[in-house]
């Protein structure tokens, strides 16, 4: 019973799980269109996401951490936990490769104190090609990057699509063994549809044609099939549960402008969308009702709580509440 005594929810992932260009136009004091508009004009000058980021938060006179907690709080990750009664804390980094989220994960175990018992892990998993390094001075920061075209040309022998590939889902692996050695609940959950999990540079399908026939094929897919064994549905995702489809023209699908961020990420109403997608397909799986109630003392006062109500078949009797303020 995966909620049985948790009251965080602790999320992993990219800027789809961060949070990114949520808050954008709020801060900067204009419309969601407007602020579309501004985002192509910083895009035809070939200026980044980043660069867009960094200015807003200038605008708004606020810290770097302080403008992503802002967004974070808007992300469909914190939407689920707070449709789950639990506390959010977003490790979510914009850009993050799968490995920088399992460093994340080591850090937040031994030096931050994440609790199997109290803390439920989810990771939004990205798209393979990404790769994280770390800063050449003596903070070594790590930073992620999206390979680039330029990657694969200037170092072929190293970074290519089956060395891409096996650092993906050694990465993926590598975060599910430590929550199951770790015993922590966890969801590995795709945020985009999985055509986008496993395609190569120039092509969407799935294990696309450049590696049928290659000897670890196999092996990788899978890996791939345990992984989403814990899903809470591999079907699902922000842009399917907003009906959208796959767009085989372009690497992320294209929503209607009123409807997705400048920078191509999903609106807010896709994270709320997901968010719910996600909450009624936990609760329906684990036979659990969150419901509001009021406790009378014997002193005549009252507190209202939220529960989990749970029925069915479990691993518990037939019948059992479990209560928080």
């Amino acid at each position: 019973m995966k909620l049985e005594g948790k009251t965080r929810l602790i999320s992993f992932g990219c800027s789809f799980t961060s949070g990114a260009e949520l808050i954008d136009h709020e801060l900067l004091g204009i419309s969601f269109d407007d602020c579309n508009k501004m985002k192509q004009k910083w895009l035809s000058d070939k200026k980044t996401m980043h660069h867009f980021e960094d200015y807003v938060a200038h605008t708004a006179k606020l810290r770097t951490e302080k403008y992503v907690e802002l967004g974070s709080k808007r992300s469909y990750a914190a939407k689920l936990a707070d449709k789950l009664g639990l506390e959010h804390v977003n490790y979510a980094i914009p850009g993050a490769a799968v490995d920088h989220m399992v460093l994340n994960l080591f850090r937040g175990y031994y030096t931050e104190k994440l609790n199997p018992k109290t803390d439920l892990i989810f990771l939004g998993i990205t798209t393979p090609h990404r790769y994280l390094t770390f800063t050449p001075h003596q903070t070594g920061s790590p930073h992620s990057r999206v390979m680039s075209d330029r990657d694969f040309e200037d170092s072929d022998m190293h970074y290519n699509d089956y060395k891409v590939m096996q650092s993906y889902f050694f990465a993926l692996q590598n975060f599910k063994n430590f929550c199951i050695t770790k015993k922590f609940d966890f969801y590995m959950q795709p945020v985009l549809p999985i055509q986008l999990l496993c395609y190569n540079k120039s092509t969407l399908n799935v294990f696309a044609d450049i590696y049928h026939g290659w000897q670890f094929l196999p092996t990788f897919e899978k890996i791939f099939q345990e992984i989403l064994e814990h899903s809470v549905d591999s079907n699902l995702s922000i842009m399917t549960a907003y009906n959208n489809f796959l767009d085989g023209n372009n690497v992320f699908p294209r929503l209607p402008l009123t409807n997705v961020c400048g920078f191509q990420h999903p609106c807010e109403t896709a994270h709320v969308y997901f968010a719910e997608a996600l909450y009624d397909k936990i609760i329906t799986d684990q036979n659990v009702q969150v419901v509001d109630t009021t406790y009378h003392d014997k002193f005549g006062s009252s507190q209202k709580n939220k529960c989990l109500l749970i029925t069915g078949t479990t691993p518990f009797s037939s019948k059992v509440s479990i209560s928080w303020n």
